[in-house]
């Protein structure tokens, strides 16, 4: 038996719609272009119909009228004056600026003429023009040499505003342009009429045609999609009411067999994801647990406390009142209302508190340097990020050394990312110990108890908030001291949920 080439499930979906879009899209093309260009023509006719009777009502009034009262003023143009109204209403005009005037809007209505014939009545009007220039002249020399008025008179009739002067020419050559130019609109209208019947014949056709290609398609649709997901919408409910052993089968070779078997694997794996989710949330609470014990050190509190009494006892109140203010800076800073991330000007402030309280113990062994950028201050970080990493330097590092040693924190911004370092010139590492601890730290080797589970703990929490190529590196040479490099993403972190 001759097997038929399947369509899948994405063609049919996509041709429901198309068999009806691009039809209707052909003929909202073909209209709108229509319309465009019906639109173009009908306003460069009226822009050019509208310039042309503004110049045709008006050029010949103006100009005659002043040429005639500066024929009885006896005066010259200039005299006259310019946008003056007369009492019967009209106004005086400067002939040359008004005869250049209308030059600048040939031009333009040479440009928006849509007649052929209308450009040759412009060139016609611009001769005349000159023409019109020429014989104001003459008759402003004619006045200025003072001859008579009837001779004046009769020039102004017979060159300038009678029936055959130059303004009735230029008035009638715009009104033949005006005349042909609206002849068009008619033209246009015919060939609109026209472009719409044949859209509405073609527009029929293409929604005769598009409605049976949907129904086709449609049909075929309901029977590939409908019933599969009507059955893989009960066993998504079984798994909604947590029974993640809900399995479905259906009898297609479309997408939606593909969706299926995919339901079914990610069924089982949603099963399996829940119970390691569980498991993890129950770490992650022993985890946070261990690491606020290991950020409250109660043998860092004890000693603090002892001396404090020792400073009492022999009273010395002020260092008392230092002590006391020091150590309640220092664990308001590790409280911190429950928050996850403070600003790196708090955790600057933190550890010096913390170092204040050390040098009242160890001010003969201890100093230290605190230079972090004030560009800084503002961006967050992780609590608690910089205060292990000095107490390391301090106790693993400073006070097993002979003598007085140094612990400098700094930290800049370079591009993208936020660098801190925590360094000490104390006994250092051999390359065993160094290696050993960065195991550590990676969470890759033996857990070293201590400090090692206070770094170990800064790392994973930065590379929780940051990322994986983030965290804590340390270099460690053997008698000359350590150095321990936070590199962090310049970016705002969100607290653990």
């Amino acid at each position: 038996m001759k097997k038929h080439k399947r369509i899948s499930l994405n063609k049919k979906i996509v041709l429901i719609p198309l068999s009806v879009f691009v039809p209707m899209l052909c003929v909202v093309v073909y209209l709108f272009v229509t319309l465009m260009q019906s639109v173009n023509e009908y306003n460069r006719i009226t822009e050019s119909v509208t310039y042309a009777n503004h110049y045709s009502k008006e050029f010949k009034e103006r100009m005659d009228y002043t040429m005639y009262l500066a024929v009885i003023g006896n005066k010259t143009v200039d005299e006259l004056g310019n946008g003056e109204t007369t009492i019967n209403g009209i106004v005086t005009v400067n002939p040359y600026t008004y005869m250049d005037e209308l030059s600048v809007i040939c031009k333009e209505l040479s440009n928006m003429a849509t007649a052929s014939i209308n450009k040759t009545q412009i060139r016609f009007v611009e001769n005349s023009l000159k023409s019109l220039r020429k014989c104001v002249a003459v008759l402003e020399t004619m006045i200025a040499d003072g001859s008579s008025y009837e001779d004046k008179i009769i020039y102004l009739d017979e060159n300038i505003r009678g029936q055959s002067g130059l303004t009735a020419v230029i008035q009638g050559a715009i009104e033949n342009y005006i005349y042909e130019e609206t002849r068009n609109f008619a033209n246009m209208k015919e060939e609109l009429e026209r472009n719409v019947a044949t859209a509405l014949r073609i527009s029929i056709f293409l929604i005769a045609a598009a409605i049976l290609v949907s129904l086709v398609l449609s049909s075929m649709a309901v029977q590939s999609i409908a019933r599969p997901i009507r059955k893989l919408c009960k066993q998504t409910k079984k798994v909604a009411r947590g029974d993640f052993t809900a399995n479905t089968k259906i009898d297609t070779v479309d997408e939606i067999a593909v969706l299926t078997d995919s339901f079914n694997v990610m069924t089982a794996e949603i099963g399996s994801l829940v119970e390691d989710i569980k498991k993890q949330e129950e770490n992650l609470r022993l985890t946070e647990s261990k690491l606020l014990q290991a950020q409250i050190n109660p043998h860092f509190l004890y000693n603090t406390l002892d001396t404090i009494v020792w400073l009492a006892e022999a009273k010395e109140t002020k260092e008392v009142v230092s002590m006391v203010t020091t150590l309640s800076e220092f664990f308001r800073t590790t409280l911190s209302k429950g928050k996850d991330y403070i600003t790196i000007k708090e955790e600057e402030e933190h550890i010096r508190s913390y170092l204040r309280i050390q040098q009242f113990r160890y001010q003969d062994i201890m100093e230290y340097e605190i230079n972090i950028a004030s560009e800084l201050h503002q961006c967050k970080i992780p609590k608690l990020t910089l205060q292990p990493l000095v107490e390391n330097a301090l106790y693993h590092g400073i006070k097993k050394k002979r003598g007085k040693g140094l612990i400098r924190i700094t930290g800049w911004k370079e591009g993208k990312h936020i660098f801190f370092e925590v360094e000490d010139d104390g006994i250092g590492m051999n390359i065993y110990a160094l290696e050993r601890l960065r195991r550590s730290i990676a969470g890759v080797g033996e857990e070293m108890g201590g400090s090692g589970f206070g770094l170990a703990n800064v790392n994973q929490r930065l590379q929780y908030y940051y990322g994986t190529e983030y965290g804590v590196f340390f270099e460690s040479e053997e008698n000359k001291g350590t150095k321990a490099t936070v590199i962090i993403e310049a970016k705002d972190i969100q607290p653990f949920s």
